[in-house]
């Protein structure tokens, strides 16, 4: 059995942390090494006098950060970790050596080790057992999987889904190539004219360009959010494509107001919103307010997928859609039949149904909020930045107040040579003609351990005092949003 010392059950600290600071203290001190067994989570629980499900949050940390290792078919074991110099900070959590190889801190990775659970292999196994169908009966989908998407969306994001309503695409990008062919569809040879956010997700406008559709970009203000006075001046619209509960990749949100103002200019111009709702599962200390398709179904064209919960490479989504624009939507899924395996669909019906879609979309948001706890930490000591988009999702922004274009490539350019890979924030922005974007950077912090993260997030900070000038002001720390 590990010593993990004495829980202080008066702390502000949960009992959860404290196990798992033990454990992680037992490791780095070389109390327990690589390789050797943990406690089985009702060993340590009964040891400790806590509940199961306290140890099994602590071990959840732990192996997220990459000090233990859950080996399928054999428990859980210590990771190979050394422990690093004593020069660093204690307050850091990740002393331990990591890699040489280059740390890719690309956005819109999740974490995918461990991913591949007794629920998760069940449900492949049993699915690939079913003798295949001879042909697709049903181009929106497998009917079970669309059911339990229904039910999803009812569960987390309280919307009333009818099963014909949902749509089976191949991941986001097939959903929104979907939405714009059928809405194209309508207008004969006249070009689509579509609103995107500006900064906004580079594949919409690569998606937009492949189409001929013309995209009008709308500017989207740091902590504001879409400039919806930009936007009522836009009177030719036929479409508009936003991320309103965590933007991409800023991080704001419109609030209640101003998706009711956001609506009111959509009714009165007679444009469909495309609502891109990915990142939703994972809010950071704000509740997540109810998405535009619930305000307005028949005018809102929802689009979701697993990427972020799961893996982007299932490459597995869906569009909902009603009424009149669902009709189109559902034509054009005719057109093109659907491009999604039924094993696949067959597999995910039976994770979802079962309930091991929830259970590890909660494992993972304790990871992933841990994980911004300790990016708050790290980022607050650094004078002359400003850390945006933590209140949701898998990534952060670093912003460079005061300075330009140049100190940008710079920094992006500094942290490659360091062996970290960023994006820089400018390559964002729409086009030449977007509104001026501070200097800054995008980075992902769900893929990697945590120990290589904050490795890497280190590196980071060295760079950017290396970079940023001490003049910045007398601004000590960030505000965190």
């Amino acid at each position: 059995m590990i010593s993990l010392g004495i829980l202080d059950r008066r702390s502000i600290v949960p009992l959860h942390e404290q196990i798992a600071h033990g454990v992680r203290a037992a490791v780095l001190e070389g109390r327990v090494r690589g390789g050797e067994p943990v406690p089985s989570t009702r060993a340590l629980a009964a040891d400790l006098g806590v509940a199961r499900g306290t140890v099994v949050a602590a071990y959840e940390i732990l192996a997220g950060e990459g000090y233990l290792l859950a080996i399928p078919g054999g428990g859980t074991v210590v990771a190979d970790v050394v422990p690093r110099s004593a020069e660093r900070p204690a307050s850091t959590v990740a002393p331990a050596a990591v890699s040489h190889d280059d740390v890719d801190l690309s956005p819109g990775r999740p974490r995918t080790e461990g991913l591949s659970d007794a629920a998760w292999r069940s449900a492949w196994r049993r699915a690939a057992a079913l003798d295949p169908a001879s042909d697709v009966d049903d181009v929106q989908g497998l009917r079970a999987l669309r059911t339990e998407i229904a039910r999803h969306l009812g569960r987390t994001r309280g919307l009333g889904v009818a099963v014909d309503d949902v749509i089976v695409t191949a991941g986001t990008s097939d959903a929104m190539l979907l939405t714009l062919l059928a809405l194209g569809s309508e207008r004969g040879r006249g070009r689509l004219r579509v609103g995107i956010e500006d900064p906004g997700y580079p594949r919409v406008r690569m998606v937009l360009r492949r189409l001929g559709i013309d995209s009008v970009p709308i500017p989207v203000r740091v902590g504001s959010g879409l400039a919806l006075d930009a936007l009522a001046q836009h009177r030719d619209l036929d479409a508009l494509i936003v991320t309103p509960n965590h933007h991409y990749p800023l991080g704001s949100r419109l609030d209640a107001e101003q998706r009711a103002v956001l609506l009111a200019w959509a009714a009165e111009e007679n444009v469909i919103v495309v609502e891109d709702d990915y990142d939703s599962e994972f809010p950071h200390g704000r509740a997540p307010l109810p998405p535009l398709a619930l305000l307005d179904p028949s005018r809102v064209v929802l689009i979701g997928s697993m990427s972020k919960v799961l893996a982007p490479a299932l490459r597995c989504g869906w569009v909902v859609a009603s009424g009149a624009v669902g009709e189109r939507i559902r034509a054009t899924r005719e057109d093109l039949d659907l491009p999604v395996s039924l094993v696949q669909q067959h597999a995910l019906a039976l994770y979802l149904a079962e309930g091991a879609l929830a259970r590890h979309t909660a494992r993972r948001r304790r990871d992933y909020r841990h994980r911004r706890r300790l990016l708050l930490e790290a980022f607050a000591s650094v004078p002359g930045v400003e850390l945006v988009a933590t209140d949701g999702g898998l990534h952060a922004v670093v912003l460079l107040p005061g300075q330009g274009l140049d100190t940008e490539r710079a920094i992006v350019a500094g942290m490659a040579e360091s062996g970290v890979r960023v994006e820089p924030l400018s390559r964002y922005a729409a086009g030449v003609a977007s509104a001026p974007l501070p200097a800054g950077f995008v980075f992902g912090y769900a893929e990697p351990s945590t120990v290589v993260l904050m490795q890497a997030v280190g590196a980071m900070i060295d760079v950017l005092r290396a970079h940023v000038a001490g003049d910045e002001g007398e601004e000590e720390g960030i505000e965190a949003r």
